[in-house]
């Protein structure tokens, strides 16, 4: 069954779990991620097969993710903003959280859920260093805002030492 309402219940969390700095004005966005449970004993070759399935139902999104990150026991998309973006109020960021849970539910990729983790990294600081010019402060989960532009290329990773094999 699919988790509508836990993706949207995640996203309006960002209430009260994101750090203050990820929407205070003065930082940029870091990423944006998603995640998929897989099972634990999952074949390697089920594993890879899963994999390049994914990244295959990926590529074909409107906004196109720019990582997958392969763990034990889950993978990981995540979605990197084109240039800076920064919100300037925590309704803003629950906003562009709301987008991103919106677009993950229309993926229609099973078990697919935003992962939270990503409300407690540490923002982009090097957008202290920019013109504001170069800043988008009203951004949007689209593919102006996020995500890789090479239509081609998701960057794939292993990121388990127990994974001994290579995703190609």
């Amino acid at each position: 069954m699919r988790q509508t309402k836990n993706n949207y219940q995640i996203a309006i969390s960002a209430l009260n779990t994101a750090r203050n700095d990820h929407y205070d004005g003065a930082n940029a966005i870091y990423r944006l991620s998603a995640r998929k449970n897989v099972p634990m004993e999952i074949s390697r070759s089920n594993l890879l097969n899963y994999v390049k399935g994914l990244v295959e139902n990926l590529s074909v999104q409107e906004v196109i993710a720019n990582k997958v990150n392969i763990h034990k026991g889950f993978i990981e998309v995540e979605y990197y903003p084109k240039g800076y973006q920064m919100v300037m109020t925590k309704g803003q960021y629950v906003g562009l959280h709301l987008e991103f849970a919106e677009f993950i539910e229309k993926t229609n990729i099973l078990g697919l859920e935003v992962q939270k983790t990503f409300l407690e990294d540490e923002p982009d600081y090097t957008v202290r260093a920019v013109a504001n010019q170069e800043i988008n402060f009203f951004p949007e989960f689209n593919s102006k805002c996020f995500g890789t532009s090479d239509r081609r290329t998701i960057e794939v990773n292993r990121c388990s030492t127990d994974l001994v094999w290579e995703v190609a």
